[in-house]
């Protein structure tokens, strides 16, 4: 099958695709790019296969990095007059065991695009497709899962999970995506290994959530990981959010999704449980301190109308002055109107009365 992909790179991956067959290698563009352009969507991600090894793609580039070399795996780096583009290329393998359920413990490589895409996670992500030739291929019907808006695992999908535990969030992750269903065997390898197999980092874990989160149907996705009881293992209490919240996830805005599903749960305990950033984390709990509304959880005490040099000329000195900005914020998130210089100062003249609190 033949068909004109759509993609702000397509170009480039030409004249690279060209250098690599005028040293008579093969390349291909692979995985979720070519998904997304057959469902009518833009994706710039770049990821290329080939039977080039890297020391062979390395002679062929001046500028290149060794990203993942000894998995098979070099950066392009592409620059031109205005943009610098990297592709990541990497040779055709069928990869080992999965001691660590990440990283394959050895890889081989292989000589065939074939070979190549059986390693692959899911049939609609091993999809491949010649930039020179506009030709698409298709191992592994793909394609018909894509009509058919399955999910469905390359080979034994007990297997594939067991090799890296992510691809059962990863599962759930593309239901919310795509809005597709799961394939019945791949479900239920996915309920079966669910509540007992060994999860991932909590660093990729979060990254899959947060993708899960900012799809376009997320509780489709929400509804797969509390069915399938992986999302008891990472979120307690999930399984007992209501329907009817899981579905108003759907129509928040997206940087607020992540605080209103907390909101429900022990936010230690599921903060615990993911690997967020000090920054991500503070945005949540001001949320949800603030009942979801932005505006209030993203004032802070220097955006008062009264300034510390203010408070001291007022006659506050040391810890005196951080008491009176923290009661002064608490009086302006509960009412913005009150963020007047002349309302804090009648606030703060208020305050002088109590002298409880300033021992």
């Amino acid at each position: 099958m033949k068909f004109k992909l759509e993609h702000p790179y397509i170009n480039r991956l030409k004249d690279i695709a060209s250098i690599f067959r005028k040293n008579h290698y093969e390349l291909f563009l692979v995985g979720g790019t070519i998904r997304d352009a057959l469902l009518g969507e833009l994706s710039t991600d770049i990821d290329l296969a080939t039977n080039a090894t890297p020391d062979q793609i390395e002679e062929l580039f001046d500028n290149t990095i060794a990203t993942g070399k000894k998995y098979g795996t070099i950066t392009v780096v592409d620059s031109d007059n205005k943009n610098t583009t990297y592709m990541q290329i990497t040779t055709y393998r069928a990869d080992g065991k999965y001691a660590d359920i990440r990283h394959p413990d050895s890889v081989t490589f292989k000589s065939s695009l074939k070979e190549d895409i059986k390693r692959r996670d899911f049939t609609i992500n091993a999809l491949a497709y010649d930039p020179l030739t506009e030709e698409l291929i298709d191992y592994e019907n793909g394609y018909q899962d894509l009509e058919k808006k399955w999910i469905r695992v390359v080979g034994d999908p007990c297997k594939r999970f067991k090799e890296d535990s992510l691809r059962l969030f990863r599962c759930c992750r593309l239901i919310a995506k795509l809005e597709f269903k799961c394939e019945q065997k791949t479900w239920d390898s996915l309920c079966q290994l669910a509540k007992t197999i060994a999860l991932p980092s909590k660093e990729r874990i979060t990254e899959e959530l947060i993708k899960l989160l900012e799809s376009k149907k997320p509780s489709l996705g929400l509804n797969a990981l509390i069915k399938s009881g992986l999302g008891e293992r990472t979120l307690p209490g999930l399984n007992q959010i209501s329907q009817r919240d899981i579905e108003c996830i759907n129509k928040l805005e997206i940087d607020l999704r992540l605080a209103y599903l907390l909101k429900e749960l022990d936010i230690e305990i599921c903060l615990s449980n993911l690997r967020l950033s000090k920054q991500q984390e503070r945005w949540i709990n001001d949320l949800i301190r603030c009942d979801g509304d932005r505006k209030k959880a993203c004032f802070q005490k220097k955006d008062l109308s009264l300034s510390g040099n203010e408070i001291k000329e007022m006659g506050f000195k040391g810890k005196q002055i951080g008491m009176i900005q923290q009661h002064c914020y608490d009086y302006v998130i509960d009412n913005f109107s009150n963020n007047t210089k002349t309302k804090l100062i009648k606030f703060i003249n208020t305050l002088k009365k109590q002298k409880s609190l300033f021992k």
